[in-house]
């Protein structure tokens, strides 16, 4: 496994932040306006045929079947954009997951020192240079 520095205590978020971009707008098959709507779980916003495979992977992904990734195929999706569209609901549901987890620690946190919590805290999103340095940085770790 490459080494990543740690020095910085934000390497984790931006390590997350170049997967997200990699997933969500990266080259791919599938648009990344669809990428997008099915990470974010805007189900509103998808195909009638997308719609159910996409809440079953986003909330039960164990439930899926291979009679679901048929009538996709069926409908015209091709299986590269099936692959696509089912990593970016991941990337979606673990972002939620991993938001839900930091927010659970931060509200211990303060519990624990008397301070209110706030709802939500999410992983935060990086400048176009940052994510580049970021995507070069993995790179480099990544090749040696």
């Amino acid at each position: 496994m490459p080494h990543v520095p740690n020095d910085d205590d934000t390497v984790p978020e931006n390590l997350f932040a170049v997967l997200r971009h990699a997933v969500l707008d990266g080259p791919g098959s599938t648009p990344s306006r669809v990428r997008h709507v099915v990470a974010h779980a805007k189900l509103d916003e998808v195909s009638h045929e997308l719609r159910g495979y996409v809440d079953t992977m986003r909330e039960h992904a164990w439930r899926s079947t291979d009679e679901q990734v048929r009538e996709l195929l069926a409908v015209g999706w091709s299986e590269d954009q099936v692959y696509e569209l089912t990593v970016a609901v991941a990337l979606g549901a673990g972002q939620r997951r991993l938001d839900a987890g930091l927010a659970a620690i931060e509200q211990a946190q303060q519990r624990s020192s008397g301070e209110q919590a706030p709802a939500v805290r999410a992983v935060p999103v990086q400048s176009a240079a940052a994510l580049a340095a970021t995507q070069a940085e993995v790179t480099r770790h990544a090749a040696a």
